[in-house]
């Protein structure tokens, strides 16, 4: 049903007249370059830092470090092990970095073999020492979209590590400090943090992104499809405690008509980085109308019908063609003028005019509809045989069309086609709102620029089930 507004308008955007001679319009005009028919969406992915908390506590060891015999000064060793002893909290902070707080136990013993006035003195002292050390780290997407752990530190041991045993100093924070990050670093990124893969989100929103979205109207089906290009992230850190993601894509749309196109998107692309922070989506739906469907509609519609002009004068159309017309469009159409009491007159008319798209009522209106110059020239020689004022004003008043109902149509078609479901968290579009940006006229088809903007809503795992309910509905 969309294309039954986009196509009937069309009549009463062009036609010409000629008396008895088929004569072709004089100008034709160069072709109309069509600007690209461009698609972004930008996805704000907000991750509660509880989800990073849970796969992080869920990969840290209990035992973290452990290690015999480490060599603190002369003489002086210790067999070391460090605990976790708790779960891990995290807290967003300035800078985009993250902070934990790990609940530790250091427990050893501390080794001392000395030799005072000749004699080895050897003796071993336990310890067994609480911490609560809070250690910063930026995470960062990878190129293969897991998230990674970047320039880790601990930042403070939650107290100092600064002993005195049997008149030995002891600073336990040079000897561990290395260790302890370089653990922490690889068990929280292999175990924990790096099993969080946004891969399969992005691998299926891509190929979404270019699926053909199918619209059958009046007989016909038609292809509205997306070449994606351009891939976009950046990571940041809310106040709120969330890690938002801001995945935008770009593309370009195309529509076929007929059979559904076949393609498969290119490989995901190298990342960029993306400086947009805001959530939308525009999308730019090109819809093509061949002239052959518009002669096959036009001659079912308004073949045979009756124009009255006066009370002793009907024009009735018989055979409609289409064309391009420079800017503008133009319909060629045989016809038969009755006139009473005199013979039937029978010829060609040619009329042009521009479609243009009237907001305010939601509908397809046209502006300088007017004969063309071939046709002036053959009526300002003809008397008054033909009512053209008449026949103009006819024209202009069918040539409104409303199409909210049908704009309505096609939103819902886009909330019905913009759901994505993955294993991560499922998507879909809300608050659409479709406009006619622009209506061109090019050699093979009208072509109408739709545009479609609106927002993503995004739902994690444990909320996916009540979309699926709602979709089913």
């Amino acid at each position: 049903m969309m294309y039954r507004p986009f196509i009937i308008f069309v009549f009463f955007a062009f036609v010409s007249c000629n008396k008895i001679n088929p004569n072709k319009p004089t100008f034709k005009g160069d072709p109309v370059p069509l600007p690209k028919a461009a698609s972004s969406i930008n996805i704000p992915l907000e991750i509660p830092l509880s989800y990073l908390e849970d796969h992080l506590n869920k990969g840290l060891k209990e035992l973290l470090y452990e290690e015999k015999a480490l060599l603190i000064s002369d003489g002086v060793f210790t067999d070391i092990n460090v605990f976790r002893t708790g779960n891990i909290s995290l807290t967003a902070k300035k800078n985009n970095s993250l902070w934990i707080k790990l609940p530790m136990r250091l427990q050893g013993q501390l080794k001392i073999e000395k030799k005072i006035f000749g004699q080895t003195i050897a003796t071993s002292i336990p310890y067994d020492e609480t911490l609560l050390p809070e250690i910063s780290f930026s995470p960062e997407i990878g190129k293969n979209w897991d998230l990674s752990i970047n320039d880790l530190k601990i930042q403070s041991w939650g107290r100092s590590l600064q002993y005195n045993i049997m008149g030995f100093a002891i600073d336990f924070d040079p000897i561990i400090r290395k260790r302890i990050e370089n653990i922490l670093n690889n068990q929280l990124s292999r175990n924990g943090i790096s099993k969080i893969s946004f891969k399969d989100v992005v691998e299926k929103t891509w190929k979404a992104y270019g699926e053909p979205i199918k619209l059958e109207q009046a007989g016909v089906d038609a292809y509205i499809y997306t070449i994606p290009h351009k891939i976009k992230v950046n990571e940041q850190l809310t106040a709120d405690q969330n890690l938002k993601l801001n995945i935008g894509i770009e593309g370009e749309v195309f529509t076929q008509i007929g059979e559904r196109p076949h393609f498969n998107p290119n490989q995901l692309p190298d990342l960029i980085y993306n400086g947009d922070t805001a959530n939308h989506f525009a999308i730019t739906l090109p819809i093509g109308i061949t002239y052959n469907t518009l002669d096959k509609y036009l001659n079912q519609e308004f073949g045979g019908k009756i124009f009255k002009l006066d009370s002793k004068t009907q024009l009735i159309p018989k055979e409609l063609t289409t064309q391009s017309f420079g800017k503008r469009a133009l319909v060629k159409m045989a016809f038969t003028l009755k006139r009473a009491d005199k013979k039937d007159l029978k010829g060609e008319l040619f009329l042009v005019g521009k479609p243009t798209y009237d907001k305010e009522n939601e509908a397809i209106v046209f502006k300088d509809i007017d004969f063309d110059l071939n046709t002036k020239n053959i009526l300002a020689n003809s008397a008054n045989w033909f009512k053209q004022k008449e026949f103009l004003d006819e024209i202009k008043k069918r040539a409104v069309y409303p199409i909210g109902t049908y704009m309505e149509e096609a939103r819902q078609e886009l909330q019905k086609q913009g759901y994505l479901n993955t294993d991560f968290a499922s998507f879909r579009v809300k608050d659409t709102t479709l406009d006619v940006k622009d209506i061109y006229i090019t050699e093979n088809d009208i072509r109408i620029y739709i545009t479609a903007t609106g927002q993503m809503e995004v739902r994690l795992e444990q909320n996916k089930e009540v979309w699926k309910e709602e979709l089913s509905e």
